[in-house]
C-alpha cells in the first residue's frame, strides 16, 4: 500500500526534489479517493470541450454522469480523428478538443502505419509531473532507503535522441519523448557525459552508439543508466562488449575514431576539446580483459546508483541480460504510457507494476475474456479484479475519447481505489489462425520454459503466423545465445509446440483436430534483434521507440526474419 513519504531533511524548498516528493504526495492522496477523482476528470473533460465539433456530435452538453458517458460516446481509434488531425495540422482548432495542442507525437508505427498523435499543454503537464517528478521522487527515496544515503551527483547516461520537425502550421513533431527532453534541454549539459548536439543532431549525423559509449567509459562518475527501453541498456552494453579494445584506444589517443560516420565539424570540435586518458584506458582495460562473465558497471562506473528503463512485459528478457552487466544495481521501471498520455507510474524502486494516476485521464477496462462488444459495461478503474486481464480504453487530455489503446494489462494489487498494473501484451500483437488467439504472454512462456529444458539462453523471440500452409501453422523464430545443435531442431520443435499447447489449451486444441499444423521452428543468427533495431534506426524510427517484435506482421519483417534464419 502506498504511503506519503516524508521529505528529507537535507532538501530544502529551493530544491526541485522538495516539489518532487510534493508531487508524489499529491498522487498517493489521489491514489487513495480515485473513483471520486476520476469521475470528476471526466465530467471536467466533457465541460471543457462539449461545444467542439465532436462534442456537439456527441451531445457532451447533456453529459452528466459516466454512465451518461458511456451511453453517448462510442469507442473510438485513431481512424476516428484522421482527417481532424489532418485539419488540426493546418492550424484549425476546436474540432477534437478545446485544449492548446503544443506537439504531435508520432507513433513508433508497430504495424508500419506511424500516427500523428495531437499532444496538448495539459498532456505535457501530466509526463512532466506524473511521470518525471514522481520518478525524481522515487529515485531519491528508494536510494536513501537501500543504501542509506542520498544518490550521488554526477554524470548520466542516456540513450534518448530527441528527432523533431514541424506540421504545417509550425507545431512541433516528434516522438513524445522529444517533447519532454525539449523542455529540458537548457539544462541537459550539467547531466550528459558527451556534447548535447549529440542527443539534439539537428539533422547532423552521428554514430550514436559509439559516441555514447566513448563518451561515457572515458567518464568516471556516471551515477545511473537511463532509457526509455531496456532493450537501449543491452544493447549499449553489448556494443561496448564487443568493441572496448578500440574504445579503449581512442580514449587512449585522446581522438575519435576517424572511421566512424560523424559530422566533420563535429568531430574536429570533439577533437580540440578531448585530450589522451591514458590512466582511464588502463582502468577499463583492467576490467575488460578479465572477460564479462561477473558484472563490469560497478567495476567501470563505481557511483551507478540505478538504472532507470521501461523493463516488464514484453521487456522482461532484457532485464535479465541487463542484469549480467549491472548486478545488483538497482532498477526504477518507470512509467507507462504511449504517445496518447501517461497512464500509471512505478512508486517504488525495483517494482516492475505501476499505479494508474487518474488525473492523468479517465481510464476504462475491458476484461480480456468480454466478447460482448457492449460499450456502456466498461469497469471503471476502481471495479478491478485483482489477477483479471483487462483491455485498456483511455479518454485523455488531448482530444481522444474512449479510445481503445489496444494494451492488455492485468491488475496485480490495488493503492487505495488506484489499481497497479502489469503490462502483458497488445492486442494487435495475437496470432489468431483458427480461433486460438495466442498472445505475447503465451509466447514468452513457451521460451522460458524452453530455456529451463534444455539449459539454453534465449536472445529474443517472434511468432508468425503461416496460412500459406494448409491448414495454417505457427513459425516460431528463436535466437539463441550460441549456436545449437541442427541434429536437435526437431526435439527442440516439439518441446515448443508442447508447451504451446499447454500455454493455450486452445491451441494444443486445434493441433489434435487438424485444425492447425504442428509448429515450425526457426532458430536466427546470432545478433538478429540487434541488427534489426540497428536497421529500423538506419530508416529513421527514433531508438527510443522501438520494441521488441514479438508478431511478424508486416511484408518487412518477414523479409528479414526469414532471411536472417540459420541454415548451418
Amino acid at each position: 500500500m502506498l504511503h506519503k513519504l516524508e521529505i528529507p531533511k537535507d532538501i530544502t524548498p529551493e530544491n526541485p526534489l522538495y516539489e518532487a516528493y510534493n508531487v508524489y504526495n499529491e498522487a498517493v492522496d489521489m491514489c487513495m479517493n480515485a473513483g471520486a477523482y476520476s469521475r470528476d476528470l471526466l465530467m471536467r473533460i466533457v465541460r471543457d470541450n462539449e461545444n467542439t465539433e465532436y462534442g456537439k456530435k456527441y451531445g457532451f452538453s447533456e453529459i452528466h454522469s459516466v454512465e451518461g458517458y458511456k451511453r453517448k460516446v462510442p469507442f473510438s481509434s485513431y481512424d476516428t480523428y484522421a482527417e481532424a488531425i489532418e485539419h488540426m495540422e493546418r492550424g484549425e482548432t476546436n474540432l477534437i478538443t478545446a485544449y492548446p495542442i503544443v506537439h504531435y507525437a508520432v507513433t513508433s508505427g508497430s504495424v508500419d502505419n506511424p500516427k500523428n498523435i495531437p499532444v496538448s499543454d495539459r498532456t505535457m503537464d501530466a509526463y512532466m509531473k506524473y511521470a518525471s517528478s514522481i520518478a525524481q521522487c522515487v529515485y531519491d527515496h528508494g536510494i536513501r532507503q537501500i543504501k542509506g544515503r542520498p544518490p550521488k551527483f554526477g554524470k548520466q547516461f542516456m540513450t534518448a535522441v530527441v528527432k523533431t520537425d514541424y506540421v504545417k502550421d509550425g507545431t512541433l513533431r516528434g516522438p513524445i519523448s522529444s517533447a519532454v527532453f525539449i523542455k529540458k534541454k537548457p539544462f541537459m549539459h550539467y547531466i550528459l557525459p558527451l556534447p548535447t548536439e549529440v542527443m539534439y543532431p539537428e539533422g547532423k549525423k552521428f554514430n550514436q552508439k559509439y559516441l555514447r559509449a566513448f563518451y561515457a567509459l572515458k567518464e568516471r562518475d556516471i551515477v545511473c543508466m537511463v532509457a526509455p527501453f531496456m532493450t537501449a541498456l543491452v544493447d549499449t552494453m553489448y556494443y561496448i562488449e564487443s568493441n572496448w579494445r578500440s574504445l579503449i584506444h581512442d580514449i587512449e589517443a585522446g581522438r575519435l575514431d576517424p572511421a566512424m560516420d560523424i559530422d566533420e565539424d563535429f568531430r574536429a570540435e570533439a577533437n580540440k576539446q578531448l585530450k589522451p586518458d591514458p590512466e582511464r584506458a588502463a582502468e577499463l582495460r583492467a576490467v575488460f580483459e578479465k572477460g564479462f562473465e561477473e558484472p563490469v558497471i560497478p567495476k567501470i562506473w563505481q557511483n551507478c546508483d540505478y538504472l532507470s528503463a521501461i523493463g516488464g512485459g514484453g521487456f522482461a528478457s532484457y532485464t535479465q541480460k541487463m542484469k549480467r552487466y549491472s548486478g545488483d544495481i538497482p532498477i526504477y521501471f518507470n512509467c507507462y504510457g504511449a504517445s496518447e498520455g501517461p497512464i500509471s507510474t512505478s512508486m517504488e524502486m525495483g517494482k516492475p507494476e505501476s499505479t494508474v494516476i487518474p488525473a492523468n485521464g479517465f481510464f476504462e477496462f475491458i476484461p480480456v475474456d468480454d466478447e460482448s462488444g457492449d460499450p456502456t459495461k466498461t469497469l471503471n478503474l476502481d471495479e478491478l479484479e485483482i489477477g483479471r486481464e483487462y483491455e485498456i480504453v483511455v479518454t485523455n487530455l488531448a482530444g481522444f475519447y474512449r479510445y481503445r489503446l489496444g494494451d492488455v494489462v492485468e491488475v496485480a494489487g490495488y493503492d487505495g481505489e488506484s489499481p497497479r498494473l502489469l503490462f502483458k501484451y497488445r492486442k494487435n500483437q495475437m496470432v489468431n489462425i483458427a480461433g486460438e488467439k495466442t498472445n505475447e504472454a503465451c509466447v514468452a512462456w513457451v521460451v522460458r520454459e524452453f530455456e529451463k529444458t534444455i539449459g539454453e539462453q534465449i536472445t529474443d523471440f517472434s511468432i508468425y503466423a503461416d496460412t500459406d500452409t494448409l491448414p495454417g501453422r505457427y513459425v516460431m523464430f528463436l535466437e539463441p545465445e550460441k549456436h545449437l545443435s541442427k541434429e536437435k531442431h526437431d526435439h527442440y520443435r516439439d518441446i515448443c509446440d508442447e508447451m504451446m499447447g499447454i500455454a493455450n489449451p486452445s491451441y494444443g486444441a486445434k493441433i489434435k483436430d487438424k485444425l492447425l499444423l504442428p509448429l515450425k521452428l526457426c532458430f536466427l543468427q546470432q545478433e538478429t534483434y540487434y541488427l534489426y533495431r540497428d536497421m529500423m534506426m538506419l530508416k529513421g524510427i527514433s531508438e527510443n521507440q522501438i520494441k521488441p517484435v514479438r508478431v511478424i506482421d508486416t511484408p518487412r519483417k518477414e523479409k528479414f526474419f526469414f532471411g536472417l534464419i540459420d541454415r548451418e
